[in-house]
């Protein structure tokens, strides 16, 4: 794994303040960052290099020279990948991930990672040359699955049979030119709630998602908390009782099985049998 220097982990430092708060002056950036003046221009200026930052024009006046306004390039385009549910999602978003443009489709994730891994590069190729783009400034992707986030890779996943260590990052990045990003749905999620939702004036919350597969993104301190082996939040298949319903890992007595989709189904239907909702006989 490439070591990570102070200057790389400053210049994230400021581009997610920019993603997430929009144009900032470089006075207020300095402040917030604590940086001395001198590495933050410096790291501000390699960003603009990059066509990662741009001038957005003058800031207000706080008495002496007036500062400037920095925000996330014009140019910057993000692709976003999320598999679950039985559907393929994409996606293009502007630099403050505002989206742009999206595609859904059905997906079949037994058919295998290099089927869906390869769509995938179709679609994001398909929406980045309706949107004329040359090349993406960088692809997140959400999985269904406990994810090697340092690897990129799906780890024992029982949503996604066969993709055990797939190499869904360095696969993709290596079709799109690249970077990307693998991480599980449920702390993409979080992410997004802490972005944009009503997460975002919280530093600590839990984040459940309920769906085909359980599970939940846990932000402490303002930061996504993965654990140490990135399984922190890993809730679908912990064994409430050995004597449960039968869960889609194998096992029986999972979260899932009491509380997924499949599990809400087969309680309907049995609820609706037996007489106990005459609205579920119904329907």
């Amino acid at each position: 794994m490439p070591m990570v220097g102070p200057e790389t982990v400053d210049q994230a430092r400021l581009l997610r303040l920019l993603r997430d708060d929009g144009p900032r002056s470089r006075v207020e950036l300095v402040d917030v960052l604590g940086l001395p003046r001198a590495r933050f221009a410096a790291e501000a200026d390699r960003l603009t290099e990059l066509g990662l930052v741009e001038i957005a024009g003058p800031a207000a006046s706080r008495g002496g020279r007036r500062s400037s306004l920095l925000r996330v390039g014009a140019q910057v385009r993000f692709g976003a990948v999320l598999v679950g549910d039985g559907r393929l999602r994409v996606a293009l978003t502007d630099g403050e991930l505002n989206l742009l443009t999206r595609h859904d489709e059905p997906v079949d994730v037994r058919l295998g990672p290099e089927a869906v891994v390869g769509r995938t590069v179709e679609l994001l190729g398909k929406l980045r040359a309706e949107a004329g783009l040359a090349r993406l400034t960088g692809v997140g992707v959400a999985l269904p699955a406990p994810v090697a986030v340092r690897d990129g890779t799906p780890v024992s996943p029982p949503a996604l049979p066969g993709w055990h260590h797939f190499p869904v990052r360095d696969t993709l990045a290596a079709e799109l030119g690249c970077p990307v990003h693998v991480d599980n749905d449920a702390n993409a999620m979080a992410l997004g709630e802490r972005h944009a939702g009503t997460g975002r004036p919280f530093d600590d919350f839990l984040y459940v998602k309920l769906g085909d597969a359980v599970g939940c993104g846990l932000v402490l301190g303002g930061a996504l908390y993965r654990g140490a082996a990135s399984g922190a939040g890993d809730i679908g298949h912990l064994q409430l009782t050995e004597d449960g319903p039968l869960c889609g890992c194998g096992n029986t007595g999972c979260v899932e099985a009491y509380c997924g989709d499949a599990a809400l189904v087969r309680d309907a239907v049995a609820a609706g049998r037996a007489g106990r909702s005459t609205a579920l006989a119904d329907r």
